[in-house]
């Protein structure tokens, strides 16, 4: 993913400063200490226009665009029931102010709402919110621009962090330091050449480094179009290729419409290289570019948090399984002590008193066993101690089975929901996870108030199939979505997703063909995808049954078919 750059947001700011100029502000609202929601509205010759101005100052994404529903429901903003501090501070200074301008410093990546408010005594104030769009050092500052104090920030920047710029309330508000960079429009050939020949860099390193606006994504697309090795040393490069590269960054730098795209892998944007997917606005591009990009991460962030966990909690089952294994593997130890007692009590006639040891025969196996005597007691006396450890024994394995049995079935539970966030595309099929898995954490925490569950659905020879990708999904098919004569499909023995076929009538017949497609389907969405002779098992509905007491999604059927897919 790349970063916004200074080209980006001046178009961006070129888009929307008419709209920024004499909107309101409603309403103010910030989901983390890193994003804030300014929702604005703005009378025009159309009628009344609201939209909601998002701020990110996050260094893996920082940027700024106005927001639809979609796109914030894909950023999942949360909004906290106790405003944080900075929060309440922009709704005393900014709530039904007006902006009265909005600027952009040149070649500055920061953008400055100036709004006029009344004080407590009536006298109109001016102050601005300055949105520092600048990696790690993004901020979000309020000032009072008659006199440049600060009243607060996004978060504070101590002489700790920063000796050169401080930035707190009560300290007077400064730009950043100038950058060392020069307009490549405004430098001659021969400079622009001379200064390549004496670096040691790339050629994009070397010329984003010295000018403005200029990053090396952009410039690698430049040098790529004009055949240029980007990479290369800066000093190796040819007067051909430097006249070559100083024409064209200036006509790239002199075209005002600059129209952005978006690789179809949403790693890339670009206002050089036509890439496959377009906007028509620059605010939808950023908007969509930067969601689509914040979900992915907030989705690899979950997968990988709950990956670790219930990793890390399968390792500490199995550890007790192998235990309980141990204890299962004594059974044979367990059934010796009860062949000794009848072995004591069929030959106790023959065996006198203060004898250590004996061996009998058993005659069931043709064999003699040596037995251990309490020189104390008698044959009986030892015969009734043997089956004393017998009668321990055997409760010890019997506890020791089922306890077995539990955990080899919270270890199967857990694959199921590693499966399920392995194939999980979406951030909200992640938290149904993320909350079933901390609801076996914690059995007695409140219930949250249910939400509506989607499931994917697919067409197969006009025949609707639903997929369940977690627990969650499972048993809304099992409960809800399913019939009787529906058909649930399952790949045999391998954690995977539980297809429904849904007939349009209870006496539909279902083609061979189709449900051979049904099952490939089921093994496509279990984590034997890649094998080859997967055991399918299909049978109708009303075969099916979730005993109580169960995991979600645990469910036992009859009367089902098995079919190999390839």
């Amino acid at each position: 993913m790349l970063q916004i750059d200074s080209l980006l947001l001046e178009a961006f700011y070129l888009e929307n400063k008419d709209f920024f100029e004499n909107a309101k502000v409603q309403k103010i609202q910030q989901p983390t200490r890193k994003e804030l929601l300014i929702q604005l509205r703005k009378n025009t010759p159309n009628g009344a226009e609201t939209k909601k101005l998002y701020i990110n100052i996050n260094p893996q994404h920082y940027h700024i665009c106005f927001v639809n529903s979609q796109t914030e429901a894909k950023r999942n903003l949360i909004i906290p029931n106790q405003p944080p501090m900075f929060c309440m501070l922009l709704r005393k200074h900014m709530d039904g102010a007006k902006i009265v301008k909005a600027n952009k410093p040149e070649n500055e990546r920061i953008i400055e709402l100036y709004f006029e408010n009344y004080n407590e005594i009536g006298d109109r104030i001016e102050e601005c919110l300055s949105i520092e769009l600048m990696g790690k050092h993004s901020n979000i500052v309020l000032y009072n621009t008659d006199n440049n104090i600060i009243l607060g920030c996004a978060h504070n920047i101590g002489e700790e962090k920063s000796k050169e710029r401080e930035l707190s309330g009560g300290l007077p508000y400064i730009y950043p330091p100038k950058q060392d960079k020069k307009d490549i429009l405004k430098t001659r050939f021969d400079w622009f050449e001379s200064a390549l020949l004496k670096s040691n860099e790339s050629i994009k390193k070397s010329i984003s480094q010295r000018y403005f606006s200029l990053s090396q994504f952009m410039v690698e697309e430049i040098c790529n179009t004009k055949n240029v090795n980007a990479e290369k040393i800066a000093k190796e490069i040819t007067k051909e290729e430097a006249q070559i590269l100083f024409i064209s960054l200036h006509e790239f730098m002199e075209k005002n419409n600059k129209i952005f795209s978006v690789s179809k892998d949403y790693t890339k944007y670009s206002c050089v290289n036509n890439y496959e997917i377009k906007y028509s606005t620059i605010n939808d591009m950023i908007d969509d570019y930067y969601s689509t990009n914040i979900n992915k991460n907030l989705i690899e962030n979950l997968k990988s948090n709950l990956k670790t966990r219930i990793n890390k909690e399968i390792k500490k089952l199995e550890n007790t399984y192998e235990k309980q294994k141990k204890q299962l593997e004594r059974k044979e130890k367990i059934d010796l002590y009860q062949k000794k007692g009848e072995l004591l009590t069929a030959n106790c006639y023959a065996i006198k008193k203060g004898i250590k040891k004996i061996s009998l025969l058993d005659y069931e196996k043709n064999e003699y066993i040596e037995i251990e005597l309490d020189e104390e007691k008698t044959a009986i006396e030892n015969a009734q101690r043997y089956f004393a450890l017998y009668n321990k024994g055997k409760k010890s394995f019997i506890v020791a089975k089922e306890m077995s049995e539990k955990t080899k079935e919270e270890i199967d539970y857990l694959k199921q929901i590693l499966f399920d966030i392995e194939i999980c595309s979406q951030y909200s099929e992640l938290q149904d996870i993320a909350e079933e898995f901390t609801k076996e954490e914690a059995p007695n925490k409140s219930k949250k108030k249910n939400k509506e569950i989607n499931v994917e659905k697919r067409e197969i020879d006009n025949i609707t199939i639903y997929i369940g990708k977690n627990n969650k999904q499972n048993d809304y098919l099992y409960s809800k979505i399913s019939s009787p004569e529906d058909l649930w499909f399952h790949t045999l023995n391998t954690p995977g997703s539980h297809i429904i076929l849904k007939k349009s009538a209870s006496s539909q017949i279902v083609k061979d063909e189709t449900i051979l497609k049904v099952a490939q389907i089921a093994k496509e969405f279990s984590s034997a995808k890649n094998s080859t002779k997967v055991p399918v098992v299909y049978t109708l509905r009303k075969y099916i049954k979730r005993p109580n007491n169960t995991k979600s999604g645990f469910v036992v059927y009859k009367n089902e078919t098995e079919i190999v897919v390839n």
